[in-house]
């Protein structure tokens, strides 16, 4: 028995201890609030002592912290395990590690100072959020005007700086004279228009506030996304024996638009690591093989006239690369031999590179710091495949590689792909995010090593403070990358790809903050998203994204990620309308790109049957029919099919004041038709005026949807395509019957783009 005592004292003292090395040991500090539903102004003019619960200022220095030995003893010095982390991980998701050692539970948060040098926040409250922030305001501004008087402390605020971008922090430092003891500190930000107490970018009004001596308080502003341009004020509030005093000190978020686009930018891109000249390319004219030169000519095919070309990109397969040639040399021969192409006419390059992602250890290649990410199911720190944001060396060869491209005549555009690391990696910037955010941490954080921070971190990031503070960390981190290259000479536009579900923000990347740091183009990657998610960024995008800003759209070619309509290339047509028509909220999209030309030519997931001349005319009608929106085309086209007879009617219609004469038409089968027989393939049409011209198509010795397409050309070189698909309604085994007429009517091109794709999926009976 006695035994059986002494084991159970020593296990509970065992874990007692456990519990004491992991939080630390120190007071408990609870948090004020007002939790009755009458006015707080009410309260702040009554003597707060009868409102709340008292709470002494804790002294740091008297702190006696554990001093315990570190709890992981891993080398940072040796290499990590090389192990791909998925990046479709979102913080919204349940995980199974929340009992884990370092994870701050929900009490820690509501409960407890987790952190020696942090103070409490004067919280006030509400049962609604609206509510709370006009209750808080209303509160903030008593406590201001309560300042004037005598008895006030004096207090001294001063900022980091006065006029910030949407990518930089506030620190908010304010000083405290009183000869009264301070009760408590609280640092607020509101908007000086109408006194509104806005939230920081952790989704709470109260800012986290340290103490840094005894009469130094500081906190740090992080911008929310989104959050309005315009003057804010810092708010501290004092509270002593006599009550909560405010003051306040100005400053400005700024903002940066996007430098005129003037008309719709048509891109479409080539994603490719093999030496070009090695290759064999058909031409658009009889499809034999040729050289390189070749890609140019599809360009225009596609009515695009801009080529973003990779031209940098380090990975450990690519033979050559080292620290001193961090890139693979057969994408800067790409670049520089498409930049010199006999063919390039007016076609303009660009030249983009693939800034943080290295596969297969090409970071310990180019003698690069790696990205630290995390494995939940064995608990360790793991190497990921991208290179560290804090790497100093990256953003030097970044820059290296762009000013070359920069220096070159005959390139135009300047691009960065994969301005990120992934969503569960970047772990090695711990103790930078936790500096500059000023987030909660175990009490103990200066005693643990560098890899139970990481760990904390990698853990914590579900938890809302820590993960949204998080991902503005990362896209602060990026913004500063971006605005290193802008402001190291570079004269060309710069673009950057981004994701497109959540503006990217679970990477850290912000289409504002990225503008507010010398971007000029917004490329939002639309792919990698199933039918739901993309109906959701189009949801989520014109609530997001207003102004000016020179934001552009793009799909891949590749058939797997095409889900939601009748056929893959309709879907892939049918969301780059929508996405042109809703990402912008005040504004038009300034372009489409399409991803990647390499895809097209070579791809197996291009489709069954699908080349690459099916593609550039569904690109070309893409871009015709954007065109037609903005009025940049001198004709609108559409197509109407009877398909029980093989005949359809295409409608031209000219747009323009005057006439136009020896308008030529072609046409294009693709798969299973044959033919098509238009009754004239030239015409002339007066100004303003309609013409229908009615044509028949066959099949082969197959019958099935099948791409048709029309290109109608001025005798001056503008074009306009049109393309439709036959027999879609064999796709489906829902049959829709009509009255009178079996008809698809493709793309009426005077409509809305939703309704042009709705139309796109119309099913017609089969006889």
């Amino acid at each position: 028995m006695k035994k059986s005592i002494i084991t159970t004292t020593i296990l509970l003292l065992i874990s007692a201890s456990l519990i004491f090395l992991t939080f630390g040991i120190g007071e408990r500090l609870t948090i004020i609030s007002y939790n009755n539903e009458h006015s707080i102004v009410d309260d702040l003019n009554k003597d707060i002592e009868n409102n709340s619960r008292r709470i002494d200022m804790y002294n740091p220095d008297s702190l006696a912290l554990v001093k315990s030995q570190p709890i992981y003893d891993y080398d940072l010095s040796v290499d990590l395990r090389d192990e791909y982390l998925y990046n479709d991980v979102s913080i919204d998701d349940s995980i199974e590690y929340l009992s884990e050692d370092l994870l701050l539970t929900a009490d820690d948060y509501g409960n407890i100072m987790p952190n020696p040098n942090v103070l409490p926040a004067m919280v006030f409250n509400a049962s609604a959020t609206e509510r709370a922030s006009s209750k808080l305001s209303e509160a903030v501004e008593s406590a201001i005007v309560r300042s004037r008087q005598s008895n006030a402390p004096r207090v001294s605020i001063d900022l980091s700086k006065i006029s910030v971008f949407r990518y930089e922090p506030v620190v908010i430092n304010a000083s405290v004279y009183t000869d009264n003891i301070v009760k408590n500190i609280s640092i607020y930000v509101r908007y000086k228009s109408d006194k509104s107490v806005r939230k920081n970018c952790d989704d709470r009004y109260p800012i986290n506030v340290f103490k840094v001596n005894n009469a130094q308080y500081k906190g740090t502003y992080l911008h929310p996304f989104g959050g309005s341009l315009g003057e804010y004020q810092a708010v501290v509030l004092v509270q002593t024996k006599d009550g909560v005093f405010g003051y306040t000190k100005d400053f400005t978020v700024k903002g940066r638009q996007s430098p005129p686009a003037k008309d719709t930018k048509k891109i479409t891109t080539l994603e490719y690591a093999i030496d070009l000249t090695t290759k064999k390319i058909p031409s658009v004219e009889t499809g034999e093989p040729t050289d390189y030169n070749a890609l140019y000519d599809w360009v225009r095919y596609m009515k695009c006239d801009i080529f973003w070309v990779i031209g940098g990109q380090t990975t450990g397969w690519t033979g050559g690369i080292s620290p001193d040639n961090p890139w693979a040399s057969a994408m800067i021969k790409n670049v520089e031999n498409l930049a010199s192409s006999k063919s390039k006419g007016n076609v303009e390059l660009g030249a983009y590179v693939m800034s943080y992602f290295a596969a297969g250890g090409g970071h310990r290649k180019g003698g690069y710091e790696v990205s630290v990410g995390y494995n939940s199911e064995t608990r360790s720190l793991v190497e990921s495949r991208h290179i560290s944001l804090a790497d100093p060396k990256r953003v030097k060869d970044i820059i290296s590689i762009l000013k070359r491209y920069d220096d070159n005549p005959n390139i135009s555009y300047l691009g960065l792909d994969f301005i990120r690391t992934g969503e569960v990696d970047g772990y090695e910037m711990v103790d930078e995010m936790v500096e500059l955010t000023g987030v909660y941490t175990p009490a103990n954080w200066n005693s643990m090593n560098k890899a139970a921070r990481m760990r904390w971190l990698a853990v914590n990031r579900f938890k809302k403070e820590v993960g949204m503070k998080w991902r503005w960390f990362r896209a602060h981190k990026e913004s500063l990358i971006i605005k290193a290259i802008k402001e190291s000479g570079i004269r060309k536009p710069l673009w950057a790809f981004t994701l497109g579900w959540n503006h990217g923000q679970e990477h850290g990347q912000d289409p504002y903050m990225f503008f507010d740091a010398g971007i000029d183009y917004d490329a939002v990657m639309i792919y990698e998203a199933n039918r739901p998610q993309h109906v959701g960024m189009l949801t989520r995008w014109p609530q997001y994204l207003s102004g000016e800003y020179n934001v552009l759209v793009g799909n891949m070619v590749d058939n797997r990620l095409q889900d939601g309509s009748l056929r893959p290339e309709i879907e892939y047509m049918r969301r780059v309308y929508e996405s042109e028509a809703k990402f912008n909220r005040s504004s038009r999209i300034r372009g489409v790109f399409f991803h990647d030309i390499s895809r097209m030519l070579w791809s197996k997931f291009r489709g069954n049957g699908n080349g690459i001349r099916e593609w550039a005319n569904i690109n070309a009608a893409i871009v015709s029919r954007v065109e037609e929106k903005y009025a940049e085309n001198p004709f609108n086209v559409t197509i109407k099919l009877d398909e029980r007879e093989r005949t359809g009617i295409l409608t031209i219609v000219n747009r323009t004041s005057r006439r136009q004469n020896n308008i030529s038409i072609k046409t294009d089968v693709s798969q299973a038709l044959a033919s098509i027989h238009l009754e004239k393939d030239v015409v002339s049409i007066g100004a303003g005026e309609t013409i229908e011209i009615p044509f028949k198509y066959s099949y082969g010795r197959n019958r099935y949807s099948s791409l048709m397409s029309f290109r109608v050309k001025t005798d001056n070189g503008l074009e306009n395509v049109a393309v439709a698909y036959t027999l879609l309604h064999t796709l489906t085994p829902r049959v829709i019957e009509t009255p009178k007429e079996n008809t698809t009517i493709m793309a009426n091109n005077n409509s809305d783009p939703k309704e042009d794709s709705s139309a796109m999926e119309t099913k017609v009976e089969d006889n």
